[in-house]
């Protein structure tokens, strides 16, 4: 045992015959350990694949033709109301008409168009989910007049670096009746500056009043 441990001191010595450093002889003889990167973050499907584009819209052809065909004709209504069975899509859609709507162009100088640049700041804003001027709120949960009076009181204020101030409801028909009846006003006499785009998922629940707006 004794020889083994001399022949691995003999091993540490420098070649010029100085005494070395044993803990750093001892360090070179280990093999480096490469730092392990970061996983990156885990994203579920249905954003890593969500649709960015109307042409990536699959099974939608008629409700892509129809939107396509009012924003060539410039003929935009102020609101939307997307129906249909959960995970069709509905949100997906609304953000990209929304991107559509507000797009300027790769140059900055475009106005609505059927095919998103997406490299615009608009486009990636709104992307993002950090539009100052592309507002989504989840019905299910802020279903008060307070939460709808909110909303009436910013659409008095025109965009702040957009075209359109858009506001994204989803499952709208959760809204109580109250909220339903202070919106209607907004509804029948909108500003220009503003669009809203509704979905949901029970559209007999929503009041006719409504969808005649």
């Amino acid at each position: 045992m004794s020889e083994l441990f001399a022949r691995v001191a003999a091993s540490m010595k420098p070649a010029d015959g100085t005494e070395g450093d044993a803990s750093q002889s001892m360090g070179s003889l280990l093999p480096e350990i490469e730092t392990p990167l970061a996983p990156p973050a885990y994203r579920v499907l249905a954003r890593k694949y969500r649709p960015t584009t109307f042409e990536q819209l699959i099974g939608q052809e008629a409700m892509v033709r129809t939107l396509s065909n009012a924003i060539e004709a410039g003929r935009l209504p102020h609101a939307w109301m997307l129906t249909g069975v959960r995970g069709i899509g509905k949100t997906t859609t609304a953000r990209i008409i929304a991107r559509a709507l507000n797009c300027t162009g790769a140059d900055g100088k475009g106005g609505p168009t059927v095919h998103p640049c997406g490299v615009c700041d608009s486009c990636r804003a709104i992307a993002d989910d950090r539009h100052v001027d592309g507002l989504e709120r989840d019905a299910a949960s802020r279903t008060s007049v307070d939460d709808i009076r909110d909303i009436i009181d910013g659409v008095r204020y025109g965009p702040v670096s957009a075209r359109y101030k858009i506001y994204i409801l989803d499952e709208v028909h959760m809204l109580s009746k109250n909220a339903f009846n202070a919106l209607l006003k907004t509804l029948e006499e909108p500003p220009p500056h503003t669009k809203f785009i509704f979905a949901t998922t029970e559209i007999r629940k929503v009041p006719v009043t409504v969808l005649g707006a």
